[in-house]
């Protein structure tokens, strides 16, 4: 301070540059930490998915404009202290190298220079001001999940229900739905929400909700590397085991159906002593796993009588609206006549499903025909919605799968309509195997569709030369959600039936 001023102007610049452009870039930092921390809470917090998206995405991962989201970011207390910890590192990191560059390295212009470089610097490494300030939290956040999860398993050694786990690569939310119905009278029950489907969210959802009139816990687990299931299973120690299926939903993450399959396997590994695993014996996978299951005992269900069901379907009648069927169980030879709204063939493994723990749990097979009969479709998982003018909606918008993907597709082939429409930005996360598997749902969609609307471009290349493959169905791309709708808007008309095959988040759009 003593110093004389190298120039004039010199200690205004200083002054201007701490006291009005270092906050104003505080500020303009804060709110492109919070755009880029609800990319960061899509990709489930995932340091490397996170950086990979904003290599691929340069420049939207400047996040200069705010963006309309349909899942919008959640303040979480981990969310809030990311956010926190993100701007103070924006702002230390301008304003310390540059006082270095003050005191020790002779003043001007190297301070001035050392504070427009790291200001650049801060500014174009904003994902990585992210990362730095989630591992720099990490021992926090794991203090704080150690709390968590202490306070669940006390809350479950004192309540001891039931326990029901559900795992699969597809099918686990809509199963789940089925078992939470069948297994006992709803204020005996509780399933974990929505998809409330990690530790941490299985954790939330016992803390919360569960109360001591809960006799049954119904809990879906989902997985995206090897353990996370096995973590889930030591959380709430499952006495019935369900696994619907085994495909290549996150092979991007898990790298090989070999690895998805002994993920998925760790729920029966799971299992209490004198435990019971549910397993679809329909899905080949599955029923390999079920074969050389036998520690524990293996109730099969699923519709093909070579697998060796336990509990089955038979005399099935489809038609748009619903399913007629007999469910029967082999064991014992009883049956009932049942019929559901739900949609597809591939629905009844949902049903069996809960038919079967419903029987482990102590019901008989006599008292569930009603409750089938009231089963509903999941919100967005081929739920028929009445559409304004006439358009009849069929919303699969929640995620989608080869085999969910291609059942949606079968049951917009059985309904009526006067014209046939698909809108999907097709599915992700499937590695090598996602060009080809869009490909042939571009195929198939454009036999059953007269008009294909591709959302996205992470799939169109693929859905669409599958469906000019075909040749019928006419293919209009779009870059999100909302073009989709507006295209809609001028191509519908009363009679006509919609799909909507699956809905990428928001930061995949555009």
């Amino acid at each position: 301070m003593t110093r004389a001023d190298p120039f004039f102007g010199y200690s205004f610049i200083l002054r201007t540059i701490l006291f009005v452009l270092v906050p104003a870039f505080a500020v303009v930092q804060f709110f492109r930490l919070r755009r880029a921390l609800h990319v960061f809470q899509l990709e489930g917090y995932k340091r490397g998915r996170f950086i990979e998206w904003c290599r691929m995405n340069r420049g939207r991962a400047l996040f200069l404009e705010p963006t309309t989201a349909k899942k919008p970011l959640v303040m979480t207390g981990r969310a809030w202290r990311i956010l926190i910890t993100g701007t103070v590192l924006s702002v230390l990191g301008v304003l310390l190298p540059s006082a270095f560059a003050h005191l020790v390295l002779g003043g001007a212009p190297m301070d001035l220079i050392t504070w427009g470089l790291m200001t650049v610097a801060l500014f174009l490494g904003l994902p990585y001001v992210v990362v730095a300030s989630d591992w720099l939290l990490a021992p926090v956040q794991a203090s704080v999940n150690r709390r968590f999860l202490s306070a669940a398993r006390r809350k479950l050694d004192d309540i001891d229900p039931m326990v029901v786990g559900i795992t699969g690569s597809f099918g686990k939310t809509s199963t789940k739905a089925a078992v939470a119905r069948l297994i006992g009278p709803p204020e005996l029950v509780l399933a974990t929400p929505g998809s409330f489907n990690t530790t941490m969210g299985v954790c939330r959802a016992v803390n919360e909700s569960l109360m001591p009139e809960h006799r049954f816990f119904v809990v879906e687990m989902g997985a995206r590397q090897r353990g996370d299931i096995a973590e889930l299973c030591r959380l709430v120690r499952p006495a019935i085991a369900v696994l619907t299926s085994i495909g290549p939903a996150h092979l991007e993450t898990f790298g090989s159906i070999d690895a998805i399959r002994s993920a998925k396997y760790e729920i029966v590994e799971g299992l209490v002593d004198g435990g019971t695993a549910v397993m679809n014996v329909d899905d080949p996978e599955v029923r390999r796993l079920a074969a050389q299951t036998n520690r524990v005992e293996v109730v099969r269900y699923g519709m093909d009588e070579a697998a060796g069901p336990h509990v089955t379907a038979t005399d099935v009648e489809v038609s748009p609206a619903g399913t007629t069927f007999t469910v029967l169980d082999t064991r014992s030879g009883a049956s009932i006549r049942a019929a559901t709204r739900l949609l597809g063939r591939h629905a009844l493994g949902h049903v069996l499903a809960g038919v079967s723990v419903a029987l482990l749990a102590g019901r008989e097979l006599e008292e569930l025909g009603g409750l089938i009969a009231g089963l509903t479709p999941v919100e967005h998982r081929l739920q028929i919605i009445e559409g304004t003018g006439g358009v009849t909606v069929i919303d699969d918008a929640f995620n989608s799968n080869p085999d969910g993907a291609a059942a949606a597709l079968e049951v917009l082939e059985a309904m009526p309509g006067r014209r046939k429409v698909v809108v999907t930005p097709g599915m992700i996360e499937l590695g090598p195997l996602q060009h080809e598997a869009n490909e042939r749902f571009g195929e198939h969609a454009g036999r059953v569709a007269d008009t294909l609307i591709v959302v996205a471009k992470s799939n169109r290349a693929a859905i669409s030369s599958g469906a000019i493959r075909t040749g019928k169905a006419e293919v209009v791309a779009v870059d999100s959600l909302t073009e989709a709708q507006l295209e809609l808007k001028d191509r519908l008309a009363s009679g006509d039936v919609v799909l909507f095959e699956n809905d990428l988040p928001d930061h995949y759009e555009g």
